[in-house]
């Protein structure tokens, strides 16, 4: 229009201006009843520009996954910077939580009903949802740090921290209809969300490892059939079930729903209706149940550091030969001990926890799975020497915590069955990074050039004394030099100890459960000796209060890793015969086969 007015000139404009000027003056000089009346103005919105406040995730670009690179001695030295994800503000709104939940869950005289209100009042059964839908929109770093006070009640910690993988399941899993009509029912805190994933061993040869199936109906209605190990069927229940033979998929069980029936800790379905989550990938759902695990470890440690609390409060008033118990060398040493896995186990857990909070789709799974094997592996056999000291004077509690830690051992899997996804993952990754490398080994005559340029080349290797070529000093607090070059030669070793592995087994490395279990937990030492250097680094470089004890304590454990690592390796590269792994094995498949010890009495006689 304008480009035809100005293509086109109209004449007499100046009348048009004219007319218009008298027709304002007269408007002006008109006396209405309505120039006295105020203008009301309809306002209007613009719904579609309206910003929806959420929380604001800082992540950084995608690394490659950490641990399964150290299995090919491919280490992200950036990684020792020991993750910060919070920010003042929310650091600030974490701690009020917390000393709102202390408050209470520190307090003997409160009652479970006590604790229960304190979850409700601070959020913590909508946690991990959105702002928008009444949630805290919590990440891993926070819900390890509201676990560590709510796991002083271990069964309310169990409780929770099943609720809140429930949640990530199901938010991912329904439709956002069906989400919106449940999300107010599994919030309000009378009914929780428990995880019904684990089964009983097969009794029979032909019986399926995995039975529990779920089929659909002529109306569409899906139904459960199989037994699964719950401890509560009271509430909301997520089911993995097997569907059609060769896949799985988890289905929601709602409360007080037909054909569920519970019997000690299992629960039993008959044809129960339940909800398929059909929005969630195989993939995403492995990924959400496994975070369980961080949670397990959380538990675990918290029992151990309970422990250690009631150890120190038996010791405090008692005296022995005219001199207090804790100056009695073997019972410092075994309380230093206990700090030292405590220490390890919380710098690990968190170190985990950034690595899922600060990175663009974090491969992860491994690092989740080493951090519950290191504290439920090593808390046992502390546990025992810890509670050795009290007693029997305090007998109940001992028995107690001793009961505690071993569910949380048993917690949903063991840990030999975890040492077996870590290692198998493991080789897996370094299986497609080395696959070229492992076909020349096992064809030496094929490849005699390759053989002799390899011979050269791990020479350092044979003698145990690999070249340090990481560096990893330079990332760290330079008191941390001989720490960091013990880690870097833990982390050499791992690619030839894989490279022997593939090389002497081929495909049947799958079957070599032995040596893959030393080689799952020296990979979970590395990781803890990782977090635990780059927490103490932090500690000091940034000044944070007993820092120079944190110093010490890093030290302290890399050095006596470090030897335990290097055992394990070694081992995992003699192989069965001088590691006398065949001698062990063929001993208990003669115990199992006899259903007897086999020797005699030592006062067994041959002659008269």
């Amino acid at each position: 229009m304008n480009v035809a007015r100005k293509i086109f000139n109209i004449p007499y404009q100046n009348i048009r201006n004219n007319v218009y000027r008298n027709f304002k003056i007269t408007a002006s000089n008109c006396n209405s009843s309505t120039t006295t009346e105020p203008q009301v103005q309809e306002e209007k919105f613009d719904f579609e520009d309206l910003k929806v406040l959420e929380r604001v995730e800082r992540r950084k670009a995608k690394i490659p996954p950490f641990m399964k690179d150290v299995f090919v001695s491919i280490y992200n030295r950036d990684l020792l910077a020991y993750p910060e994800v919070l920010n003042k503000e929310e650091s600030a709104a974490l701690e009020a939580r917390v000393a709102a939940l202390e408050k209470v869950f520190l307090d003997p005289k409160k009652s479970a009903d006590d604790r229960k209100n304190a979850l409700l009042r601070t959020g913590m059964y909508s946690a991990p949802l959105n702002l928008t839908d009444n949630g805290l929109a919590m990440n891993y770093t926070e819900s390890l740090r509201y676990l560590d006070v709510i796991a002083t009640d271990l069964k309310l910690g169990q409780t929770i921290s099943d609720h809140w993988v429930g949640l990530n399941v199901i938010k991912q899993g329904l439709s956002s209809d069906d989400y919106r009509k449940l999300i107010g029912d599994m919030t309000s805190g009378d009914l929780t969300i428990n995880l019904c994933i684990r089964e009983k061993i097969a009794e029979r040869l032909l019986q399926a490892d995995f039975s529990t199936s779920a089929t659909m109906d002529s109306r569409g209605i899906w139904h459960i059939t199989g037994e699964k190990i719950c401890h509560d069927s009271s509430g909301f229940l997520l089911v993995l079930c097997l569907v059609d033979g060769n896949r799985f998929k988890t289905l929601l069980v709602h409360p007080n729903a037909q054909g569920v029936s519970q019997s000690g800790p299992f629960v039993t379905f008959h044809q129960t209706p339940a909800t398929p989550l059909d929005e969630i990938t195989e993939v995403a759902l492995s990924q959400a149940f496994g975070t369980s695990r961080l949670y397990t470890a959380t538990l675990a440690r918290s029992r151990l550091l309970g422990s250690l609390n009631a150890c120190m409060d038996y010791l405090r008033p008692r005296f022995f030969s005219g001199k207090p118990l804790m100056e009695i060398p073997t019972i410092r040493a075994t309380v230093g001990d206990t700090l030292l896995k405590i220490y390890a186990s919380e710098s690990v857990d968190y170190f985990t926890a950034g690595l899922l909070d600060g990175y663009l789709e974090p491969d992860a799974d491994l690092e989740i799975a080493m951090c519950r094997n290191f504290i439920v592996q090593h808390a046992q056999s502390q546990l025992l020497q810890l509670l050795a000291i009290p007693g029997v004077e305090k007998q109940a509690e001992c028995l107690r915590l001793l009961e505690d830690m071993r569910s949380l051992a048993m917690r949903g899997e063991t840990v030999e069955s975890v040492n077996m996804h870590i290692a198998l993952n493991g080789i897996h990754h370094a299986g497609k990074e080395m696959a070229n490398e492992v076909r020349q080994i096992r064809n030496p005559l094929f490849n005699p050039s390759f053989i002799i340029k390899k011979m050269i080349q791990d020479r350092h290797q044979e003698k145990d004394e690999p070249k340090l070529t990481l560096y990893l000093a330079e990332h760290l607090h330079p008191t941390l030099k001989k720490p960091s070059e013990q880690l870097e030669y833990c982390v050499l070793r791992m690619r030839y100890t894989c490279e022997t592995l593939m090389s002497r087994h081929g495909t049947d490395v799958v079957n070599a459960h032995t040596e893959l279990r030393r080689l799952a937990e020296a990979a979970t030492e590395i990781l803890t000796m990782t977090a635990v250097l780059g927490r103490a680094s932090r500690s000091y470089c940034i000044g944070v209060r007993n820092a120079e004890i944190e110093m010490k304590l890093a030290s302290v454990f890399v050095e006596s890793t470090k030897d335990r690592v290097k055992k394990l390796l070694l081992e995992a590269n003699e192989g069965e015969y001088l590691n006398l792994d065949y001698f062990r094995l063929e001993f208990g498949q003669k115990v199992l086969e006899a259903n007897s010890v086999l020797v005699e009495k030592p006062t067994a006689r041959v002659f008269w």
